[in-house]
């Protein structure tokens, strides 16, 4: 039996004291710093809560780091609530001031004005109409998705998971996104054994998937033996049900980055916006898959909803820079980054992108410092090699590519940044060898080759347009 003082909305009763959970029979537990978020945004329902007052709600005695405390807490709670959509359902996130609870907190009684219980049944009409079209839409791209993922079985009911296999889940998301160590391994572990746990929660196999993948691009595991089991975890999750949203990420991130298909990763873009609720990363891959052929503006119009909907995902940020580099606005990327690599010296991906705008307006020891500070390179090995040879420092330049054969024969596609050192240095002949290799080694960035600055050097030549006719299609 409910207490009064439990936490009541859209069939959800949380306890205050336990963060025991229930929901159409189901029982799980809410780990208490997600637990004391809920309350705070609960008890002040339709109001902005900032996130400074969230964070001394949680740790009165002082801040943590920034990325692993407030936004771990707040992502562990969106994931319990299955509210992970870019539509909110509960929590909305007010980008870079905090956030307010939107959930209903009491049921409708029969003494409703009757305007109110005439809107609350013009409301209820909607959301049939609304669950019936997403029924149609998910039997129409049962059909299409056949191609990438076999025929999907459409749930009668979305699944809730054991709690173990729950907590598992979340803990391994977590795991994959940290910044302050590498918890790649750690990450994969956690998923699969939610897996084991519960082998039909769809979500833990979106999310095995994406752990893999993302390992392959740390250069963690070999293309050829992670992407296999990446593609197989998305099918199977897809099987179990057509509305996983991570499963559809994890696909549009084989076909783009690495099969260079935009044709087949735009065709699973559309379903996916089509039967699922677009969340960050599928507005991640929109930007992607448009800026890559040089509809920049489409892509940075993407790409702010991937930031709106996931504000302090550092990955979004890295790329919204990466687009802004490509498109020559060095200024805006120095603008943006600057700041937030300052406040996560972990972020990696950040300080490669922020070199390279450094580098194109000629603050070499400024790029170099950046670079310098990296833990992890991957998928960003070419930087320092490119900014040797802007600098005149030829035979580090070359040791640079000695370091990238060696990656290759391990497997990882290294030919994209082979040429781009190549054709800084001034061997053209040597950059267009490696620019046609790297349609087929699996390197990760050669989707930017037709703004890439650094290509420049290539641009009127033959082999440029052979490359780039065969990566794009027809004009």
């Amino acid at each position: 039996m409910a207490a009064e003082t439990d936490l009541n909305f859209d069939g959800w009763t949380v306890s205050r004291v336990s963060g025991e959970m229930e929901r159409a029979g189901r029982s799980s537990r809410l780990p208490q710093q997600p637990l004391r978020v809920l309350i705070e945004l609960y008890d002040h329902a339709g109001e902005i809560v900032a996130r400074e007052r969230l964070v001394k709600a949680l740790w009165p005695q002082g801040v943590v780091d920034f990325d692993n405390g407030l936004n771990v807490a707040m992502r562990k709670l969106r994931v319990a609530l299955d509210d992970v959509g870019d539509t909110p359902k509960y929590i909305e996130t007010l980008p870079r001031v905090g956030y307010r609870f939107v959930a209903m907190t009491r049921e409708p009684t029969d003494a409703s004005p009757p305007a109110e219980s005439a809107s609350r049944q013009q409301g209820f009409f909607r959301r049939t109409g609304l669950v019936l079209t997403a029924a149609l839409a998910v039997t129409v791209a049962g059909v299409a998705l056949y191609h990438f993922v076999g025929r999907p079985r459409a749930p009668t009911a979305r699944h809730m998971p054991s709690a173990r296999a729950h907590e598992l889940y979340v803990e391994g998301m977590h795991e994959r996104s940290r910044r302050d160590i590498d918890a790649t391994q750690l990450a994969i572990a956690k998923l699969e054994e939610a897996i084991r746990e519960d082998p039909e929660y769809a979500d833990a196999w979106a999310g095995y998937s994406r752990a893999l993948s993302n390992a392959v691009v740390r250069q963690r595991v070999t293309p050829a033996e992670g992407l296999p089991k990446a593609l197989a975890a998305a099918r199977r999750a897809l099987e179990l049900d057509a509305t996983t949203t991570d499963a559809y990420v994890t696909l549009i991130h084989l076909s783009l980055d690495f099969d260079k298909d935009f044709a087949g990763a735009k065709r699973v873009l559309d379903q996916a916006m089509q039967v699922t609720t677009p969340n960050a990363g599928l507005w991640h891959y929109s930007a992607m898959w448009n800026a890559q052929q040089g509809r920049i503006e489409a892509g940075l119009a993407a790409m702010r909803r991937a930031r709106a909907a996931e504000p302090m995902t550092l990955l979004l940020s890295s790329t919204y820079g990466l687009i802004l580099f490509n498109a020559r606005r060095y200024d805006d990327v120095i603008n943006v980054l600057t700041p937030i690599v300052a406040a996560n010296p972990g972020f990696d991906a950040g300080r490669s992108t922020l070199a390279r705008a450094l580098t194109a307006t000629g603050r070499l020891d400024e790029a170099l410092a950046q670079l310098q500070a990296r833990r992890d390179l991957a998928p960003w090995q070419g930087d320092l090699g490119v900014l040797y040879a802007k600098m005149g420092r030829r035979d580090d330049a070359l040791r640079e590519i000695a370091r990238l054969e060696d990656l290759a024969r391990r497997g990882f596609g290294e030919a994209y940044e082979m040429a781009t050192i190549y054709t800084t240095l001034g061997d053209l002949d040597k950059g267009c060898e490696l620019l046609a290799r790297s349609l087929t080694d699996k390197s990760f960035l050669v989707n930017w080759m037709r703004l890439d600055p650094r290509m420049d050097p290539l641009r009127g030549r033959k082999c440029f347009a052979d490359v780039e006719a065969r990566l794009y299609g027809p004009p």
